[in-house]
Parts: structure tokens; sequence; C-alpha cells
């Protein structure tokens, strides 16, 4: 199964060794300084570029018999001179660019050879509405977020590829569907930030605006499911106007698990998708094999560890972020990650800058999210070393690492607080490790690991089920050992 298939959850950032940190946007500020001349005419035509009633474009001589010209109408006694004032303004904020989520539509126009009309091309003979002629093929839907001047454009195109036979076009399941993501983005608004009685006003799955956009989608109807799309923004427009949304949104906090994983979808399908391939250019059997865990078994790392939005989470050998990015949008923690490989650390700012303005669309905090590449075992280079020594969760996806990547890992752990839970999916501590005497040093000797199963299709490079093992720091367990070696 293809790694797209597989992962649930597109503007460049090719800052290396930086730290990518939310929000983004610079601060800018700028004084001007403005001189009024006193005592002119308010309805002179050329009061903003006289002063001492001369005209500073005009030429030196020219200046010269004006000034003549006023000394000789006037005597000395009766000339008053003219003052000029000085007004500094307050220096002013450059706004910040307006940042907007990478819209559907252009991203689908970037690879639209691999797309075709989803919806048929006839008419509709019982529909007189403006709506009931054909749609063109780059016909622009238009849905509204929940967000504050929020929505997002569409094509109403279906992703394809050919047939067994190599002779025809079907429908493509595993790539990303314009249509489903507008039929789906939709209820989620309805389920997720309305009330029972402001959904009345959308109907549900058996009858209204909610009915029709199931009942159009699947008959292929493209103006009466455009028309049922306008229905729904009308109404939604009205909430937001109304404050409502806002309102709800906020009551929500934190997204589900569910939500979390559409919103990671689009935020993946917008930047990663067309160039997942790119992931795997990597040494077979090497510390640097690529893999991704699943966000169903991400979210089971979450509730196993009791993450909360006070806790510091960090992910060692982030690849494209995904993990760390679910964490911070379930939560929303502090979450970090680092890796080591290039290509996938630059999608990983890809998707943090996406994830960023998207998250701001569905009006939901985002967390504190940040991405560094390096080596996460080169600490004297490397400032991720101090935050991990203050985290609560540390995920370490150790399947492929080799027994002298896992010893050093081991290593730097006994810097970690009391309490930090790791989660790998190999151990850190032999099965039958004993504390003693000899191995009381060891680290080792300071974790205590639970072993779990996770499921079938719960990582990327296996169907099968597995083991994976949350390990605990906890050194109250040498207390006994150390008290036999040094009795009070």
């Amino acid at each position: 199964m293809s790694i797209r298939n597989k992962l649930y959850l597109l503007s460049e950032s090719d800052q290396k060794d930086k730290l990518l940190t939310m929000p983004f946007g610079l601060k800018k500020q700028s004084s001007s300084t403005t001189i009024t001349p006193a005592r002119l005419p308010t309805s002179s035509p050329h009061l903003t570029n006289k002063v001492n009633g001369v005209n500073k474009a005009d030429p030196p001589n020219l200046k010269r018999r004006l000034s003549s010209s006023t000394c000789s109408a006037s005597s000395p006694s009766s000339i008053t001179p003219v003052k000029t004032t000085v007004t500094t303004t307050a220096p002013t904020k450059k706004p910040k660019p307006m940042k907007c989520i990478t819209h559907s539509e252009l991203m689908v126009k970037a690879i639209k050879s691999k797309y075709r009309p989803f919806f048929t091309q006839t008419n509709d003979e019982t529909d007189d509405s403006p709506r009931s002629s054909p749609l063109k093929d780059d016909y622009v839907l238009t849905l509204e977020y929940p967000g504050t001047g929020e929505y997002e454009n569409f094509l109403l195109l279906k992703p394809i590829k050919l047939n067994a036979r190599q002779d025809d076009i079907e429908e493509d399941n595993d790539e990303y569907h314009p249509v489903n993501d507008i039929y789906q983005t939709a209820f989620w608004i309805h389920d997720c930030y309305l009330t029972p009685a402001q959904q009345a006003r959308l109907g549900d799955g058996s009858h209204g605006i909610m009915r029709n956009l199931t009942k159009y989608r699947n008959r292929r109807n493209g103006p009466r499911f455009a028309h049922a799309v306008d229905e729904f923004n009308k109404v939604i427009r009205e909430f937001k106007a109304a404050g409502e949304i806002a309102r709800n949104a906020k009551q929500l906090g934190h997204p589900s698990y569910d939500l979390t994983c559409h919103i990671l979808y689009q935020v993946y399908s917008r930047t990663v998708a067309h160039q997942a391939d790119a992931l795997n250019n990597y040494q077979a059997f090497s510390n640097y094999v690529y893999g991704e865990i699943n966000a169903s078994l991400v979210n089971e790392f979450i509730t196993k560890t009791n993450m909360t939005s006070k806790s510091v989470f960090m992910d060692l050998g982030c690849g494209i972020g995904n993990v760390v990015l679910q964490v911070a949008a379930q939560t929303g923690c502090e979450s970090y990650g680092i890796e080591i490989m290039e290509t996938p650390c630059k999608m990983a700012k890809r998707q943090l800058k996406e994830y960023a303005t998207r998250m701001k669309a569905w009006s939901l905090p985002t967390g504190k999210v940040h991405f560094r590449h390096g080596d996460f075992l080169d600490t004297a280079a490397n400032d991720m070393y101090t935050t991990m020594k203050r985290a609560d969760v540390l995920l370490v996806n150790n399947y492929a690492f080799d027994a002298t990547t896992n010893h050093s890992l081991a290593q730097m752990f006994l810097d970690l607080k009391e309490g930090t839970k790791i989660i790998s999916l190999k151990s850190f501590v032999p099965k039958h490790h004993k504390i003693n005497q000899r191995t009381l040093d060891m680290p080792e000797s300071i974790l205590k690991v639970e072993e779990f199963e996770y499921y079938s299709e719960a990582v990327s490079w296996t169907n099968n089920s597995g083991m994976y093992y949350l390990a605990t720091v906890d050194r109250s367990r040498l207390k006994p050992f150390y008290d036999a070696l040094y009795p009070k």
C-alpha cells in the first residue's frame, strides 16, 4: 500500500538549521517628519508644495523675485515672521502580510492533467434555475470556513488513473479528491461548529441542505450540488456575522481526533502528497529508512501518556512532521520535531506553514510547533537538547535503528527529568535486564517499561500488527540499592 494511502494527514521554506516557529510575520516601524507652513491660505491649490509662500518646484530666480516682491509690498515694521512647526508622527506598525490557506483550486490546477470532470455534463430539464446549465471544467466553487473571512476555492474534478488494461481511465481513490473534500468539510462544520438548533437550519443526512449535498454528489448533478453549497454558505455566513460560529469554536477548544485527521489530510494533500515519492530516496537497511506512524496509533499515544496543553512533546526523527502536528492540534501542547534528512524536514516546514493558516481558517488553536533540521545525537550543535531535558513525552521511531544508535539514545535519557515518558518501537531495556550494583549507573536502570500491541495499518511499513514500548523515567527504583551501598 502506498505511503499516500497510509497517511491521514503548498509555500516553500528552505531555511536550514533555523528554528521555524509560529506565528509568522515581520514587524517594522517607520517614522516621518512633516513641515507644516504657518499662516498660509488654506485655499491655496499649492498648499503642500509651498513653504513661506515659495513654491518648492520653482526655479531659484523666481524664488528671489517672490522674496523681493514680498519685502517691497510691506514695510519692515509690518512684516510678520513666518514660523514653521515640525510634527513628528508616532511610529506606525507595518501591517503584516495576509497569510491564507493554499486553495484546492490552485493545487489541482498545478497537476490538472491527472484530473477529469467529476459531474456529468447533462442539463437538468426539471430545473429552470440559473444553475440548471452544465458546469464548465474550470468552474470554481467556493466553500465558507468557520474563521472570519475564511473560505476556499475548489475545482469540481476527480483524480484519475489508467485501469489494469491501460486502455481506459478510472477514478483514483488513493489521490486527493476535491469534491469529496467539499462534502466532508461541510459536514464537519455542520457537526462540530453548530448547536442542534443551528443545525436545523441546514438539515441533516435525511433532509434539507445537507441531504442535497449528499444526493446531488451521488447523482453527479453539478448544478444542483453547486446550488446546495451556495445555500450552505449563505447560512454559515449568517452565523459568522452574528458571532455564533466564533462562540461555538471557542467552546470546542481543541479538535477531536477525527476532525484533526481531516484537517491534517488537507494540509498534507496541499504540501506533500504530490512529492511523496521523494521520501523513498534513502539507503535501504540504514538508520535513514523512512517510515510513518499513522494517526490512529498517534491518538493512542496521546491517550496513554495523558498529554495536555501544558505538556512538552518531542519527536526524535520527525520525518515530514505528521506526528508533531497531530499532537499539537489535538492537545495544544508545545510540540517539537527534529529530522536529519533534508527532504523530509523541508516538507515538515511546508506543512507547518499550511497548518498554521488552515487552523486559523478552522478557527482553532495551533499549539506551539517547532521543527529543526539536524542530528538529535549531536548535542553540542543542537539546541533541541535543552528542550529534550524538559520534555514530558518523547517519541523515537527506532524500528530501523541499529544497536549503536539505540545505545547512544539511551545515554541521552540519563538527563531526562523524572516522569518523562519515552515511546519507541523497540525497547531500550533488554528483556532480562536486572538492577544491581553493576548496572546502577546504566540508563536502562532508570526506565520502567510497559509493552503494548498495535494493530494492523498502524504504521506505514507493514499491514501487520506489532508491539510498541512506553518507558517512564523512574529513579526511585534505584533508592534501595543506593541505601544498601551507602547506609546512613
